[in-house]
């Protein structure tokens, strides 16, 4: 099936009490996944917008950044700097957080999956 532009972006606000608004726009509906994960989109967050500190229980988490430039913090709460190409991971019950500290949107493929 795929990608259905009708579905996206879908726009929430101060996602996992982070600041402003993110946009999700889901690639892959969750029958899609045949129960191996629930979320593989495309997320945008415009300048000084973030997604606040989390966690996924049973999941794993990948973030490929598209464009744009931020701070990730990892599970150990340190900050990094990310940009294009870079990969963030999260191992099952550990907690992140993402921000755009730079001028133009900070785009990025999410993935989750769950682990048995």
């Amino acid at each position: 099936m795929g990608v259905r532009k009708e579905n996206f972006p879908v726009r929430l606000e101060k996602l996992g009490g982070g600041v402003g608004t993110t946009e999700i726009s889901h690639l892959l509906s969750n029958e899609e996944f045949y129960g191996a994960g629930r979320m593989f989109s495309r997320v945008v967050l415009k300048p000084g917008c973030s997604i606040g500190w989390h966690e996924h229980k049973n999941e794993v988490e990948y973030y490929y950044i598209l464009s744009g430039h931020g701070t990730f913090t990892n599970p150990n709460q340190t900050v990094s700097e990310v940009g294009p190409g870079d990969v963030c991971t999260m191992l099952p019950n550990q907690s992140h957080a993402i921000a755009n500290t730079g001028d133009e949107p900070l785009e990025f493929i999410a993935l989750i999956l769950f682990v048995k």
